[in-house]
């Protein structure tokens, strides 16, 4: 039988006290991080008005919203990150003929960031919610991108409120093509513990993929994202992608009635795929346009055609539906 000598002796308390050690620092950096992730998703904010909106008390979360002019309703939902001034650029022309509606989703501007409620089925109710409030009973509703699928979920509770829809650059399925800042934000553990260190310009960096290459961020849409709570961050994110789960085209082909459709899609979209685009096309008498040059955010990059689109659509008359005929095509 082998004896150890009074070196190996000596060395392994040494070796031992260094496990120890090792054990202690991995068990107190493991509770800084559960701390950590404990203490960044309880964060929460307050409703409170941005961008000209008022809050209105729904029953679901106090909510920012904004409406400008007279005529048919149109509901405006904006996207991932986003708030009601996404829709700065067309709201000015639609609300010429149209009563134009715009709301914060929840955790978004100026509407309450709770520490969980993030479902895109919960976001429809409270669109829902604040349609009530104002008397509308029968909408057009535009949405942009994950906008789109809380216009789906509205649809979805009560199709026969909605005139007609209108999904610019909206992932059809649950395919979305996200920066690496952006999956880093959005990971368990390691999105809370960046989350300290996200400066403006690295906010301005992952919203770059939401417009054509070169075009310029609007510092605006800095500011609306710096204020989103991380916990909302996150979790609009996991729910969206859960509720895409089945595809957006698939859950609008079985309303009844389906409403008439309009797909607008940017050919620079970096986001989604000209291929999850015309997916759409196989929701029965939907029309899929794309507008060339343009990326995720055409209301935002080519606002004077975007507008062109929508007021088309929107005034099709019940003998010439157009926009009802399937068909795909180019905008220069």
């Amino acid at each position: 039988m082998a004896v150890d000598t009074p070196v190996q002796i000596a060395r392994k308390p040494k070796n031992r006290r260094r496990v120890l050690l090792g054990l202690v620092v991995a068990l107190v950096v493991g509770l800084a991080l559960v701390g950590n992730v404990l203490w960044v998703d309880s964060q929460s904010r307050a409703a409170a008005p941005r961008d000209g909106g008022t809050i209105i008390e729904t029953g679901i979360e106090p909510a920012n919203v904004k409406v400008e002019g007279q005529g048919p309703p149109i509901l405006l939902l904006h996207g991932y990150g986003g708030a009601i001034d996404w829709w700065d650029e067309i709201t000015p022309a639609l609300a010429q003929h149209h009563r134009v509606i715009r709301l914060d989703l929840i955790g978004h501007g100026g509407t309450a960031a709770p520490t969980s409620g993030y479902q895109i089925t919960r976001q429809a109710e409270l669109a829902s919610a604040v349609l009530d409030k104002l008397g509308v009973t029968r909408v057009s509703v535009v949405g942009h991108s994950m906008g789109g699928w809380v216009a789906t979920a509205l649809a979805s509770m009560r199709p026969e409120r909605i005139e007609r829809l209108v999904c610019i650059d909206s992932p059809s399925t649950v395919e979305l093509h996200l920066s690496f800042l952006t999956r880093a934000h959005v990971a368990p553990v390691v999105g809370e513990l960046i989350s300290h260190f996200v400066t403006a310009d690295r906010f301005r960096e992952g919203l770059a993929d939401a417009f054509a290459p070169d075009f310029p961020v609007p510092e605006k849409f800095v500011a609306d994202l710096e204020q989103v709570p991380h916990a909302a961050f996150r979790q609009a994110h996991v729910e969206s992608q859960a509720y895409c789960a089945k595809p957006i085209y698939e859950r609008l082909a079985e309303l009844k009635p389906v409403p008439p459709l309009l797909s607008i899609y940017g050919s620079l979209d970096s986001k989604m795929s000209a291929e999850n685009a015309k997916l759409y096309e196989r929701v029965p008498g939907a029309r899929v346009v794309t507008l060339e040059g343009v990326g995720h955010s055409p209301q935002v990059e080519a606002p004077a055609k975007t507008v062109k689109l929508i007021e088309d659509f929107l005034v099709a008359d019940a003998t010439n539906r157009g926009p009802r005929g399937k068909a795909s095509a180019s905008h220069e």
